[in-house]
């Protein structure tokens, strides 16, 4: 039996529309699938802009990560130091924890203004530098948890404007000086429990500022960190200690400098011995100008001021002044210098 070239032509067409079909029925299918790029990194996998690399043994985050990336697991790794994170500008959560890193240094998250969560818990950090986080405009959340912290420096959480979350807890801190968490005007959970916290007239200052800045939230939550030290306060809780506890007191100046004669080329010491609590801070100017520090002009540990190879230009008056949240104090002394340079 034979069909007529009509019946012919309707099946070829019906063929081919199925085969289109079938095609893009096919094609479909493989795009539902999981996309793993030419970029992904050995030993990662990954699935469009996510990249998940732990627990791999890594030592060093990969080099060879996609700058589309915007989210990346290195937790559960051998990994030491955060770098060739430069090039990942879109990058908006990232994963370390569970690492080795011991230290966290200036620049290291320099480009990645567009990072929102950074998890850094249970490492081994014990430094921070001053500015590592200064970039991190956009950033949300940030674990610092489980680490070997001691200190916090007044600049570390500069400019994180955004910052909702900060997690401190399980760390070695003793210390918190005030104004340190001054920028973070969308703090509403702050976690410090578990802190060897030593209470003292900065602490109150601090948990002052806390209730000042924050009206309306209770930052510290149900997180309720506790003195550590003194032994008298051991586990009392933050939010109970008030001025009563301490005997917080304004500068005093008890050692004044004294007016000075020197000769070109000869040492100028000027001594200030200060008491207060909390520990006033200590400047010297001249002529009411600050004085730089360097090589030549030195302040020491005890706040004695020292010029070597003095110069006609380091006559004049020069003024010790010393402050903390409770006052300031200040006391002057005249320098003269004479005798003739190397070039009068």
């Amino acid at each position: 039996m034979t069909f007529p070239m009509h019946q012919d032509a309707a099946a070829a067409a019906v063929f081919r529309r199925t085969m289109v079909l079938l095609l893009l029925l096919l094609m479909f299918s493989l795009s539902s699938f999981p996309s793993v790029t030419a970029e992904c990194p050995d030993k990662c996998w990954c699935q469009e802009v996510r990249v998940y690399c732990s627990y791999q043994g890594l030592d060093r985050i990969p080099n060879s990560i996609s700058p589309a990336t915007k989210l990346l697991d290195l937790d559960y790794n051998e990994i030491r130091d955060i770098e060739s994170l430069a090039h990942l500008t879109e990058l908006e959560t990232l994963y370390l924890s569970n690492n080795n890193i011991s230290e966290v240094k200036n620049g290291a998250f320099s480009n990645l203004s567009q990072l929102q969560a950074l998890f850094l818990h249970r490492n081994k950090i014990e430094n921070i530098e001053t500015g590592a986080f200064n970039n991190l405009v956009s950033l949300k959340v940030l674990q610092l948890d489980y680490n070997n912290i001691h200190k916090l420096d007044l600049e570390m959480f500069k400019g994180l404007t955004k910052l909702n979350r900060l997690f401190l807890d399980h760390n070695m801190i003793r210390n918190i000086p005030p104004g340190t968490l001054d920028s973070l005007t969308s703090l509403s959970i702050l976690q410090l429990d578990h802190n060897p916290l030593t209470c003292d007239c900065n602490i109150l200052l601090f948990v002052k500022v806390l209730k000042k800045n924050y009206p309306q939230r209770d930052v510290l939550g149900n997180y309720d960190p506790s003195c550590h030290f003194p032994v008298e306060m051991s586990e009392k809780s933050l939010k109970e200690i008030t001025e009563n506890d301490f005997n917080c007191t304004s500068p005093q100046i008890i050692v004044v400098p004294e007016k000075k004669t020197v000769s070109v080329g000869e040492q100028l010491q000027l001594s200030c011995k200060v008491v207060g609590d909390p520990e006033p801070y200590i400047m010297w100017a001249k002529d009411d100008i600050n004085l730089e520090l360097g090589k030549r002009v030195q302040v020491f540990q005890n706040n004695t001021l020292i010029i070597s190879k003095v110069e006609r230009t380091d006559g004049g008056q020069y003024k010790c002044v010393a402050s903390n949240y409770l006052g300031r104090k200040s006391f002057e002394a005249m320098v003269n210098v004479y005798g003739l340079t190397e070039n009068d």
